[in-house]
């Protein structure tokens, strides 16, 4: 970012409900004084009820050419645009809006490649083999669609989707069963034997006094775990993962993988690729202390041997 913001400034806004504990701010603007981009991005708290007529009156402003999308409007701002991509419409949410030199609004969600990309970071293997995936909300979604894929390498051999409203899971795993050629499936049950993978994307582990999203004393000596949350990290399920000696890892990761992407998609390419080769300024900015440690050596995933 130029020293001060000037009328030649372009605008990226992120509007949420609450907007108090966004990161993407402090990382945007790290990369764009970093690599000396005239530009801003501010939170803006939008309650739900306003989204639209927000959304609407903000792009009348000819500097304003993009937004992230935080929640809870990831859902509604799809139905606002003039183009949405593949994983977008599947998931049936977006956390990125780009204005076009057509002046269209074009939208995507990148939740996905930022997960693929934070298990391929940590070496956790989830191509070719069986995950199980707790909620089945929108970030659940973006989750199943990411794996069904494998971004673009192969998908995860079987996904189950287990909700405490069951029939919210059969509704997500049956939107990606007839998007896609693979064994999508919901379950009744949040046990973890028999699965490699097991992904939390349930809002369990904000509160202290949550219980545990999934017995990590029931999951395979080899599988390995991930939660999405950012709040609170390491969480008590990481912690207790990590306590048996699995392999545990915090959302954070997702977070930096998305950047690279969040970038190319605003035209940003040669800053896109720069992120893609070394991130670990922006790690330092939102890795809580008790994880500093793993920046420069981050843990890696290790399958025992005989399993």
């Amino acid at each position: 970012m130029t020293p001060g913001i000037t009328g030649n400034t372009q605008a990226y806004l992120i509007p949420g409900d609450p907007v108090r504990n966004v990161r993407l701010p402090r990382m945007f603007n790290a990369v764009f004084e970093r690599f000396e981009i005239d530009a801003v991005l501010v939170p803006m708290q939008v309650p739900r009820r306003n989204f639209a007529v927000f959304f609407a009156a903000a792009f009348l402003a000819r500097n304003v050419r993009g937004m992230l999308i935080a929640p809870p409007h990831k859902p509604l701002a799809i139905d606002l645009l003039d183009g949405c991509g593949l994983i977008g419409r599947v998931a049936g949410s977006i956390n990125i809006v780009r204005r076009t030199e057509e002046d269209r609004l074009e939208g995507d969600l990148f939740d996905g490649e930022g997960l693929i990309g934070a298990l391929d970071h940590y070496a956790i293997p989830f191509r070719g083999k069986r995950v199980l995936i707790l909620g089945a909300g929108v970030s659940a979604s973006a989750v199943g669609v990411a794996l069904v894929e494998g971004g673009g390498m192969g998908g995860a051999a079987h996904i189950a989707f287990y909700d405490s409203s069951a029939g919210k899971a059969a509704g997500v795993a049956a939107k990606l069963d007839a998007f896609f050629d693979a064994d999508v499936v919901a379950v009744d049950s949040n046990a973890p034997e028999g699965y490699d993978l097991v992904v939390n994307a349930t809002p369990l582990g904000l509160d202290a006094n949550d219980p545990l999203p999934v017995d990590v004393t029931r999951m395979d000596r080899h599988a390995a775990l991930f939660d999405i949350l950012l709040r609170g990290q390491p969480t008590p399920v990481v912690r207790a993962a990590r306590a048996r000696g699995l392999h545990a890892q915090a959302g954070f990761e997702m977070l930096i993988q998305q950047m690279p992407h969040y970038l190319r998609y605003f035209g940003h390419e040669a800053v896109a690729q720069s992120l893609a080769a070394d991130s670990d300024f922006l790690r330092e900015r939102i890795y809580p202390e008790a994880m500093h440690a793993e920046i420069r050596q981050p843990l890696r995933y290790l399958r025992p041997s005989g399993t």
